[in-house]
């Protein structure tokens, strides 16, 4: 989303204004001795503001929160000496966190849990404060009083557990803001308004008295959130039990505050402060791998809803039958086209074996390609049979078989799809009475092509049909003969019927010409199917005893109207600017 220069300007001082509050409050409640402060969320802060910017606004906010950093530690916290450098270790660690943030996001969320999950907890809330506590323990010990260890700990566990608790949930709603998007989808608000109450209350009884193994009972609520709520939600409800809980350890009150520090040198408070941290760190790092797993299976559900609407639109539109069947062929799903092609009603279908649509002489064919689709997943499988319509018509239809699988690869069912070829059947067995064949290839002739253009033509249905010639055809019969160049024929004509689908033929027209047609097919899916072609063309590799010949062809494609020869004439013609412009190419007639 693109960000103007005034938004970009009004972004920089919101920013710079949170930083500085959220600083002085932690320095305020959590420095001790003259230190650095334990709790620390103003660079997360800074990192959930920048990651949903463009890069190019970047420098501009990031400069109005060191400004707020540069104030806030010159007057109430380190000093003006070694301001400018906590200043640059800040702005360090808030703008690689978003960095980090945001690549591993975009590259791992939330499909890959483990890679995002090393990233986040390694990168942001480990390397990146590792650094800055280094560079800082080293300012902070040249202070009078002030000890190395003491100060890179303090800083290394308020900064990695600020970091790790405050960007999931910041994140989430900062880049809701700056796209526009609902926080929450509509009506999960009261959800996500109870679920927010009964942390806070959760929290209140638990830190209202001394047992520690209580903890958990929080820790389940967000699991619990993780698994049932909006991620937002489950994100969220740290953040209400860091207040909640917060406040009653400040004050003295729940099983944090009845702690003896372990540390005899650090007041009681900081203690109780960074474990506070730690646990509340505990509920998010608990939440995340959670909440990425449902985020993923969420937007899978999602996608599946899509597809099978798409899926659904297709199938009650189309006239092909698409079918779902189970792993024995019984028929579980059958598209409204089936009332069409059998007239049998598709709810009526359903548990009825598949094979009850053929006739009884062709059912074994059935059953058979039925189950080398199951024992062969990933192959297809065609079966032609001829079938009797609830009205007595006796049809040829053909059907393709493909296995479905799982996520184990175990075969669950089959998807099928099935459709009329009487028509061609009928175009084949005239084909065969008239003997219209080429004798040298065995495809059909001129003849044959021009009658099934005709009549396919003649039946209204789109189809087109393409002329193809093979590209400098005589420089094959000049130089390995005749011979040669009959296999380069033959070898052209089964590649090109194996290329085209089983509702299409190729016509040897003359010489090295020959021609598609396609029946029931547009211009867009007839380049397509040649475009196929014209890739297993190039793909032969003809053996001679002068070596291997290979070949590319040149195509023209026109759509197949009622009148053939203008068809073929604008083929013909799509044909000549496709060789004027240097063979091996396709074009479709204007």
């Amino acid at each position: 989303m693109a960000v103007s220069s005034k938004a970009a300007l009004h972004s920089a001082i919101w920013t710079g204004i949170g930083f500085f509050l959220s600083a002085l409050l932690a320095i305020h409640y959590s420095r001790f001795a003259g230190g650095v402060a334990v709790v620390w969320f103003a660079n997360a802060f800074l990192a959930v503001r920048l990651n949903p910017l463009p890069l190019r606004v970047w420098p501009m906010t990031v400069a109005a929160a060191a400004l707020a950093s540069l104030v806030v530690t010159g007057l109430f916290g380190l000093g003006w000496m070694i301001a400018p450098g906590v200043v640059a270790v800040n702005m360090f660690e808030g703008v690689a966190a978003a960095l980090i943030l945001r690549r591993i996001t975009q590259q791992h969320w939330p499909n890959d849990v483990a890679e995002w999950m090393a990233g986040y907890v390694l990168g942001i809330g480990l390397l990146v404060p590792a650094i800055g506590s280094l560079v800082i323990g080293g300012l902070v010990s040249l202070l009078p009083g002030e000890t190395f260890a003491t100060n890179f700990v303090n800083w290394l566990i308020g900064h990695a557990l600020g970091l790790l608790i405050v960007l999931p949930a910041g994140s989430w709603i900062c880049i809701s803001i700056h796209h526009r998007e609902r926080l929450l989808p509509r009506g999960q608000w009261s959800q996500a308004a109870l679920m927010l109450a009964a942390m806070a209350v959760l929290a209140f009884f638990t830190f209202l008295q001394p047992a520690r193994p209580l903890l958990l009972l929080p820790l389940l609520l967000v699991v619990f959130a993780a698994i049932w709520a909006n991620p937002l939600v489950a994100l969220g409800l740290p953040s209400m039990l860091a207040l909640v809980g917060g406040l009653m350890t400040l004050y003295g009150y729940g099983p944090i505050a009845a702690m003896e520090p372990n540390n005899g040198d650090m007041p009681l408070l900081a203690s109780h402060l960074q474990f506070l941290q730690i646990y509340l760190g505990l509920n998010v790092i608990c939440a995340l791998p959670i909440v990425a797993e449902q985020e993923r299976r969420r937007r899978r559900l999602n996608a599946l809803v899509h597809s099978e609407a798409r899926y659904r639109l297709l199938s009650d539109h189309v006239s092909d039958v698409i079918m779902h069947l189970g792993r024995n062929g019984e028929v579980q799903y059958a598209s409204p086209s089936i009332t069409q092609l059998t007239g049998r009603d598709p709810d009526r279908l359903v548990g009825a074996p598949f094979a009850s649509l053929a006739d009884d002489a062709w059912r074994d064919v059935v059953a058979q390609a039925s189950r080398a689709a199951v024992e062969n997943p990933g192959f297809p499988k065609a079966a032609e049979f001829r079938s009797t319509t609830a009205t007595g018509i006796s049809r040829w239809l053909e059907t393709h078989f493909r296995a479905v699988q799982d996520e184990e690869d175990r075969v669950t069912g089959l998807v099928c799809v099935t459709r009329d070829i009487s028509e061609r059947k009928q175009i084949e067995e005239d084909l065969s009475r008239a003997a219209l064949t080429d004798p040298l290839t065995g495809i059909p002739n001129r003849r044959a092509f021009f009658e099934a253009a005709a009549a396919i033509g003649e039946s209204g249905v789109p189809a087109a049909l393409a002329v193809i010639d093979i590209d400098f055809f005589k420089k094959v019969n000049d130089r390995f003969g005749h011979a040669v160049g009959d296999r380069v024929l033959c070898a052209f004509a089964e590649a090109a019927a194996k290329a085209v689908r089983s509702t299409d033929f190729v016509a040897r027209i003359g010489g090295e010409e020959f021609a598609v047609l396609l029946p029931e097919t547009e211009l867009l899916h007839a380049e397509k199917v040649c475009e196929r072609l014209a890739r297993a063309v190039n793909a032969l590799a003809v053996d001679t005893p002068q070596g291997v010949v290979r070949i590319t062809i040149s195509a023209g494609i026109a759509a197949l109207t009622d009148d053939a020869d203008l068809a073929m004439a604008a083929a013909d013609s799509a044909l000549y600017r496709a060789k004027s412009e240097g063979r091996a190419r396709l074009r479709v007639a204007a």
